[in-house]
This record gives structure tokens, sequence and C-alpha cells, in this order.
């Protein structure tokens, strides 16, 4: 058996062993805990009772009290009004597949207006278009690049917001990017020693840089709630698994941060509106990299 293989075997007799000695360690007390059925509901309970109260606190209370009374901020009296004509000629029956056509008519207003007035800035846009499956990075409203979405899924929060006729307005301005959180570095840096002489110099200059091999993962909040969520759509990287985990878990804690700060104000912590979207490893992170902070967003649903 060659040495590497010792040693795993080893480590592996060692983690073993200390299991061995945790399990023994606290049978005596399971062991009492289940004799008396008193006991075992309070522990029960006592495990239970925590994750209980943050799910009401951040999933039930969000999604039920008025989740969107700030997600369509931007709504002015002119739409209001029309929307107060729409329910008076609402009261006769209108036949379901229009209501969907109006829907998608709506939808597809919303965008082509956001679009054109992104077009008017001199920043770099982002374009999600989920009829198309297409992302895509403008500038003046010429895409400058464009990739295949693979797969997407949206929260039913959004579904939910079509279903009360509020889509158009909260789609109709367009998004802004406030917060992004990835499991790579937005300007990567490679650190090179200077060569000493010409000598040494020529004898580097046709060196290659290295590939960068980093699995993508990342995160967009933009304003009125919406969350873009992207993934690779390759495998992850054995090494990537890793980054994955500290990636959620710094997610996971932002989540928890946001819905603490929030409770200890005396208010009910946001229902986000989330869309998760999977793109090609190095198309996605071309996109990262050159989306500059306060990206405008217009999304197509």
């Amino acid at each position: 058996m060659s040495t590497a293989n010792s040693n795993w075997v080893q480590k592996f007799l060692s983690i073993k062993r200390v299991n061995g000695w945790f399990a023994q360690a606290i049978q005596p007390f399971f062991a009492r805990l289940w004799q008396h059925r008193k006991t075992r509901i309070f522990f029960i309970l006592a495990l239970g009772l925590p994750t209980i109260i943050v799910l009401v606190l951040t999933v039930v209370l969000p999604a039920t009290y008025a989740p969107f009374d700030d997600v369509t901020e931007n709504l002015n009296t002119e739409t209001s009004a029309k929307a107060a004509d729409t329910v008076v000629k609402e009261t006769e029956p209108i036949p379901p597949d229009l209501l969907q056509k109006n829907a998608i008519l709506k939808s597809e207003e919303a965008y082509w207006q956001a679009r054109l007035k992104l077009a008017k800035t001199d920043a770099m846009q982002l374009s999600i278009d989920l009829r198309d499956s297409v992302v895509s990075l403008d500038f003046r409203g010429v895409s400058i690049q464009s990739t295949k979405i693979h797969r997407f899924r949206v929260s039913r929060a959004i579904k939910r917001l079509q279903a009360t006729g509020r889509l158009h307005p909260w789609l109709v301005n367009g998004f802004t990017l406030q917060k992004e959180l990835a499991t790579l570095p937005k300007a990567p840096i490679r650190i090179k020693e200077a060569p000493k002489d010409t000598i040494e110099a020529n004898e580097t200059s046709g060196e290659e840089l290295e590939i960068e091999n980093s699995d993508v993962h990342f995160t967009w909040h933009f304003d009125r709630q919406l969350t873009v969520l992207v993934e690779q759509a390759q495998t992850p990287t054995f090494v990537g698994r890793f980054s994955k985990i500290w990636y959620n878990l710094r997610r996971g804690s932002d989540s928890a941060g946001e819905t603490l700060f929030n409770l200890l104000q005396l208010k009910l912590p946001r229902h986000r509106l989330w869309i998760e979207l999977e793109l090609p490893r190095e198309d996605a992170k071309a996109i990262y990299r050159a989306l500059p902070e306060n990206a405008a967003l217009a999304l197509r649903l």
C-alpha cells in the first residue's frame, strides 16, 4: 500500500473512532429521554418551534399581508384610473382566452417600453427575455453579447402579481441593480513579477496566460424586490462545490440579516420575487463581469 493510501486509511479510522466515541457519549441521554413521554414531546417542540417561528416570520406573514404594496410603487394616477375603468367594465363576463391575451400584450408592451427608456442612457444594460430564452447585454438598445438560457424558473409570486393585474406597472420602468453576490471576483487580478532586464523579458514574452476555470454562481438583487439567481449549466467541479456551499451560506446569512433588520424595526420581512436562470459558464462569467454597478434591467415574461 502506498504512503498516500495509508494516510487516508489512518484518517478514516480516526474519524470512525471519534464518531463511535461521540455515539457512545450521547446514547445514554437519548435512552433516558425516550423513556419519558412528556420529556420526549418537550424535546421535539424545542427543536421544531424555532423552525416554525422562522418559517412564519419569513414566509407566511410576508406572503399573506400585502406582499406587493411597494412592488408597484411607480403607479401613477392615470394608470389607476384605467384600472378603475377596467373594474367597472368587468361586470360582464370576459372569456378566459381574451384575458390571457390581454395579459400577454400588457407584459409585451411593458418590456419594450422599458427597453426604449433604457436605450436613452449611456450605460450598459441587461435584458432578460424569458419568451425567447435569451439574456443579453445592451448598449443604447443594441445587443453587445447574448446567450441562450438553458433552463429557468419563476417564483409563484410573479404569477400572482400577473393575476392581480399589477405586472405591467412592475415591468414598465425596468429595474436597477442594488446588490450582487458571486462565487468569482468581479475583476480578476493576476500578479506577475516584472522582468529584471531585456533578456528575461524576451524569454517570458511568449508565455500564455492561465485559463481561469472557476465555477460561476451569482445573485443579483434589483429594486422592487426582484432577485435574479444565475447558475452555470455545467456540472460544478470538486473545488467549485465547496465554493458554492460558502456562497449559499453567505446568501442565507444576508437574507436572515435583512429579515432580522426588518423585524427590529417592527416591519414585516419583504417578500422577494425571484427568477432562476441556468446559463453556459463562460457566457455567465462574461455577463457578470461586464455589468456595471447600478445597471438597469428590462424583463420580458
